[in-house]
């Protein structure tokens, strides 16, 4: 305690700029230190220039997140695809499709079989039936199609889910024509398509 009292302000004052001095050193290494980590993640040099000899770990990362993320869209899309076990989800899958302005055929009838058949276990096939909605509902004149409209229903149909099959399709005109005559880009179609579900 004497010794201390013998100080002087001025020696108290270096005493408290040499405490100051050893603070500051120490955050502006852990600053320094910071700094250079996140060089490191960005690959550039002491110069802010990037540095070809090395990888951005962070467009590693930012890639390996768009990857994961690409994946995740892709099974989340496969899963609501096979979430068709009750036939008013798949009738609603049906017309969701045929009603897409990519395809336009607008409404169709969804006539599910009576019963389905047990396939693998734990799974049951179940039949529909697709036709335009107003053939067969009395009408003469049944609606036409183009054969792309037709083939792109077709083709969502089975690209939505694994599940799905399209197992029979038959397309024709909507008159008779002579064998010799060139029909227009018009048809009538019907198809049947199985979906495999989880038994109930």
């Amino acid at each position: 305690m004497s010794s201390l009292k013998k100080l002087s302000a001025m020696q108290y004052m270096i005493a408290l700029c040499l405490v100051g001095a050893c603070v500051l050193g120490w955050l502006g290494w852990q600053q320094h230190q910071r700094v250079g980590h996140l060089r490191d993640l960005l690959a550039i040099d002491g110069s802010d220039n990037i540095s070809p000899s090395k990888d951005s770990r962070l467009e590693l990362q930012v890639e390996e997140i768009q990857t994961k993320a690409r994946l995740y869209s892709d099974l989340h899309k496969q899963l609501e695809g096979e979430d068709l076990r009750v036939s008013e989800d798949s009738a609603s899958y049906i017309r969701g499709i045929a009603s897409n302005r990519q395809i336009a055929l607008g409404s169709v009838a969804v006539n599910p079989s009576a019963r389905g058949v047990k396939s693998l276990k734990g799974y049951t096939d179940r039949m529909y039936a697709i036709l335009p909605k107003n053939l067969g509902s009395g009408k003469k004149k049944a609606p036409t199609f183009q054969r792309t409209q037709i083939a792109n229903f077709m083709f969502k149909l089975e690209e939505g889910s694994k599940r799905v099959k399209v197992t029979k399709f038959t397309i024709g005109t909507d008159k008779p024509l002579k064998p010799e005559a060139i029909p227009d880009d018009k048809w009538t179609f019907r198809c049947s398509m199985t979906i495999r579900g989880k038994t109930e």
